[in-house]
């Protein structure tokens, strides 16, 4: 039996935009811990909320009271780590960690809700429809060809362990970490810009395609208050109408 497992990283420091400060994430991660041990994915799926630790006493224990919490098709799992390469070094601190354990990983950030049952079994059943797919995309991918390279926006998405080690093992993560933070401030947004990219622009390099799920629109619910998400939604649009599965912030 196929398992899942998805991977959050919660951060509770400042934040480069105003629509989750360190405050109110609190009451987001509650809504997202809710919405996750009441969700049908279809298959077993483990969440790991993986915690860049700053050094906050309370909101740290806040987040390991939901440690081992079941969920419809598993628990949740807390961890916590270093505060350094952002999102995506916690993304593949835990893919390597459980490696061994699960058969697909879908990467998420702590300010995206996604609220729709089945989605992973969904992500799952599209991935594995074409050997050439490495990642399904939750959000819009980058199309400002060059300009910056092709990507998925947040890492936000879906790929199985066999196309994650096709194109990653940890030798080359952390010799990708290390030559990409060489004059950068280890979280500053630029350094952590250019993570995100590599992250599945990585899959194209290697020969594989990302998309997004065919059923479901790439934009968040709320895109109009989100100036990423606002630059591709007359595209995205234009090309039909599709289910809206997740929304960013409050």
């Amino acid at each position: 039996m196929s398992k899942c497992l998805k991977i959050v990283c919660c951060y509770f420091g400042p934040r480069r935009g105003i629509f989750n400060t360190p405050e109110n994430m609190v009451d987001f991660i509650k809504e997202m811990m809710e919405n996750e041990i009441n969700m049908e994915n279809g298959v077993h799926t483990d969440v790991v909320f993986v915690n860049n630790d700053i050094g906050d006493v309370a909101k740290n224990e806040f987040l390991n009271s939901f440690n081992n919490t079941p969920t419809k098709n598993g628990k949740i799992i807390i961890e916590t780590r270093a505060n350094k390469d952002g999102s995506f070094g916690a993304y593949y601190d835990m893919a390597f960690k459980y490696l061994s354990d699960y058969d697909y990983f879908f990467f998420c950030e702590d300010d995206v809700l996604i609220f729709r049952d089945y989605y992973i079994k969904e992500f799952i059943e599209h991935i594995d429809s074409d050997n050439n797919l490495g990642f399904v995309c939750l959000a819009p991918i980058s199309i400002l060809r060059g300009i910056l390279p092709i990507h998925s926006g947040g890492g936000c998405g879906l790929t199985s362990k066999e196309k994650f080690l096709r194109i990653n093992s940890i030798e080359s993560v952390g010799n990708m970490l290390s030559s990409k933070s060489s004059g950068f401030i280890p979280n500053d947004y630029t350094y952590l810009q250019t993570l995100e990219i590599e992250f599945t622009n990585s899959f194209i390099r290697g020969g594989m395609s990302i998309e997004n799920h065919p059923k479901f629109s790439p934009l968040c619910t709320n895109y109009s208050i989100h100036y990423g998400q606002r630059n591709y939604a007359s595209i995205i649009l234009s090309q039909g109408e599709k289910e809206y599965i997740y929304k960013v912030g409050f």
